[in-house]
């Protein structure tokens, strides 16, 4: 044995020898004019990847597999049916054969042995062989870079990141490659590409439950990269975006408070990356709302994550603002004792409607006549909600706030809203017992099919009372049919002087909006001045932003509002709502009525006063044009109406101004008591004389007349604040 090392060695040290310069003068000049020549081609083939004239056929060639393929595979056969020809004369024999071999080249191997000696000899022939060959060897090369190459190229990419860039910048990590996400990192792009940030992306694949069984393999390497090939341009052109892979994702592991996720799913750059970063936020935004929020929760128990000193991390998960989920929206931001990352619901349902709320033409008071001197209306409103699945139900809630009018007996106006679904029977229990306070006269829930006699019956029998339909089907075919169907019948049955009606059209695959925009924008054109049109709203494109999801522009506004309303600035927010707020509010509680609060309770009155901060500064435009205001401009009237809400005292109702303009904004009080009420009924809120937060009873669900001046103050005050907003912001506009 030592024999064989020593020889081992010696022959290293003779090699060692020819290199400095005892072999011959022959072999050195041999090694280094191989030296000089690779280099030299590694340099060219680099500029010439470089240079865009050389890559554009080559990506044509990407695009164009099948075709060259093909056109090489015949080239091939035709090759080896000469060559197998001659040697043998048998032709039914020679053509499977051709064919076979044929195929071979693209797997880079050959049956050389078999053409005809005489043929081998030939140089024409072998050229001919040689190309095809080498051009079979290429398109194998070219499809195998075209499904992994995407990835070995982030991964070098992320590798170099991680070692020179990664410190002091944001990153925010998307489980999973979808339409949302990329919409969002798009936006976040865009929005965001000047500042420091990062964009990871980890493709998952679900199909596989043990990755330690897989064989190493060109079809295990392929089956790495489950990314589509269009989304894969899509992550290119963004731009200093990574991709990683793992299996199963975070949902796929035990919960464990002591594990390292990322070490776990073999993402240990991404791991290293979170660690250089003083803010990381997590994305989970599938349709899958089950393994969104399994994922969701095992990442938010990271050791790592949650050991980190940066309190600004979040995990953002697409789901359902319902009972199931409003322990992460209403509870998990008071949590006490160990540390955990905020986790943050996404809903589309939710935002979608949103939408609608934040845009003055799909408002309901534009559906309605409205006395512009008084603020009044005094016609009922009428409205039809087709689909009553998640985005039905906001949709719904969002019908039944902005629909209050007061009519001339200050009264709420009349409100019907029809809502037709062929699965009611399952649903309607559920939303009786969460709404007590609303009534079969205000919502009628019908079990039917959009194509039944029954659905079309009572069609005819509301269309000329209609005044806003919101169709939800989550079947984009069947919605567009339906609002065209309806939209020929109320141009047909309604008549000319009638409010108009909306038909409110929601979009579900960002794939169809093309094709929807196009079909409404050509029927609302050829109607022009005519008063129905349709709407499309709940775009994925408008949904999925930095201002939606990570500023949070809804609950901006709500602070902002509050802001106004205290005349304090936004630390008040965090005073009056934020974990100190819980035991103060349980202590004042105690202290006023006697009623000792669970924190249950407190946090739900917390978040119940959150909400009626979004409902106030949504509903501001409603007031608006309710008081005459259709455009956000800065007149001379709402600089009059701005100097008229600094008149009134603390506690009071009464303004310093004329008697019209006086009893104008006394209206809009009362038409804010009114919303209040809804907005409480649709929390599940009824009368009582006596405030009970266990059996959701409040004194205050009654007429405006039967309050004390003092509480009716309190609707004073929303309504100062919206026109103090109003004009602050047209103010800023005119600097701006």
């Amino acid at each position: 044995m030592s024999t064989e090392i020593s020889r081992f060695f010696e022959k290293i040290r003779e090699d060692f020898c020819c290199w400095q310069g005892t072999a011959s003068p022959v072999d050195n000049d041999i090694i280094g004019w191989w030296t000089i020549a690779f280099v030299g081609l590694t340099l060219i083939v680099l500029c010439l990847m470089s240079n865009r004239r050389i890559t554009r056929p080559l990506g044509a060639i990407s695009n164009h597999l099948l075709l060259v393929s093909t056109i090489i595979w015949v080239g091939g056969v035709v090759v080896y049916l000469v060559g197998f020809y001659h040697h043998n004369l048998n032709g039914f024999g020679v053509i499977p054969r051709a064919v076979i071999s044929s195929f071979k080249m693209f797997v880079v191997s050959h049956d050389l042995a078999r053409v005809s000696e005489e043929l081998r000899e030939d140089r024409l022939y072998m050229s001919v062989f040689s190309i095809l060959h080498f051009l079979a060897a290429f398109i194998t090369f070219v499809l195998v870079f075209r499904l992994i190459g995407f990835k070995m190229k982030t991964t070098w990419n992320m590798l170099w990141y991680k070692w020179w860039y990664a410190r002091n910048k944001e990153v925010h990590i998307f489980w999973g490659v979808n339409e949302a996400s990329l919409l969002l990192a798009e936006d976040i792009r865009q929005n965001h590409s000047h500042s420091l940030e990062t964009i990871i992306f980890v493709d998952i694949d679900e199909e596989y439950d043990d990755p330690s069984q897989k064989k190493a393999s060109l079809l295990h390497i392929t089956n790495t990269a489950t990314i589509k090939y269009s989304d894969i341009a899509r992550l290119e052109a963004m731009k200093r975006v990574f991709v990683g892979h793992c299996y199963n994702g975070p949902a796929g592991l035990s919960a464990t408070n002591d594990r390292d996720v990322f070490k776990a799913l073999n993402l240990r750059n991404i791991g290293a990356v979170v660690r250089k970063s003083p803010k990381a936020s997590f994305y989970f935004l599938s349709d899958n709302e089950v393994q969104n929020i399994a994922g969701a929760l095992i990442l938010q128990r990271d050791k790592m994550l949650c050991n980190r000193l940066s309190s600004d991390d979040k995990i953002y998960v697409h789901a359902r603002r319902g009972a199931n989920n409003e322990v992460f929206d209403h509870y998990s931001q008071y949590n006490e004792g160990e540390r955990r990352v905020d986790i943050k619901i996404v809903d589309s349902a939710y935002l979608s409607v949103a939408t609608l709320k934040s845009n003055d033409r799909a408002l309901p008071v534009n559906c309605v006549v409205v006395d512009k001197l008084t603020g009044l209306v005094d016609t009922p409103f009428t409205s039809l909600i087709v689909g009553f699945g998640n985005t039905g139900q906001e949709a719904f809630k969002f019908l039944y706030e902005f629909g209050t009018f007061v009519g001339s007996d200050m009264k709420r106006t009349p409100f019907k809203c029809h809502v037709i679904d062929e699965r009611m029977d399952r649903i309607e229990g559920l939303i009786r017992s969460e709404m007590p306070g609303i009534g079969g006269n205000e919502l009628s829930l019908i079990r039917t099919a959009v194509d039944t006699p029954e659905f079309w019956n009572k069609i005819a029998d509301i269309i000329k009372d209609l005044n806003y339909v919101v169709i939800t089907l989550n079947n984009d075919t069947v919605g567009l049919s339906l609002a065209v169907n309806l939209f020929k019948y109320a141009l047909k049955h309604r008549p000319v002087n009638h409010p108009m009606m909306k038909i409110m059209l929601r979009c579900y695959d960002h794939a169809n909006e093309l094709r929807m925009c196009e079909v409404v924008e050509t029927l609302n054109t050829s109607v022009a001045g005519r008063n129905v049109e349709i709407r499309l709203f709940g775009k994925a494109k408008e949904l999925y932003t930095c201002d939606n999801i990570l500023s949070d522009a809804i609950m901006r506004e709500a602070k902002e509002f509050h802001k106004v309303y205290e005349n304090s600035n936004l630390s008040q927010w965090e005073k009056d709502f934020g974990p100190e707020a819980i035991p103060a509010f349980i202590n004042k509680e105690k202290e006023k009525r006697g009623i000792i609060l669970l924190r249950y309770h407190a946090i739900y009155d917390i978040n119940r006063r959150i909400e009626q901060n979004i409902a106030n500064s949504r509903h501001c435009r409603t007031k608006m044009i309710l008081m005459g205001f259709d455009e956000k401009e800065l007149s001379e009237r709402l600089k009059l109406y701005y100097g008229y809400v600094n008149t009134r005292q603390f506690g009071k109702t009464a303004y310093n101004c004329s008697d019209e303009d006086a009893r104008l904004l006394r209206n809009m009080a009362v038409v804010e008591h009114e919303r209040w009420i809804a907005s409480h009924r649709l929390m599940g809120y009824t009368y009582d004389a006596t405030r009970d937060y266990v059996k959701k009873h409040l004194e205050c669900i009654c007429p405006w007349e039967n309050l004390d001046e003092f509480t009716q103050s309190y609707d004073c005050n929303v309504v100062d604040t919206t026109i103090k907003m109003a004009y602050n912001e047209t103010k800023q506009d005119t600097q701006n």
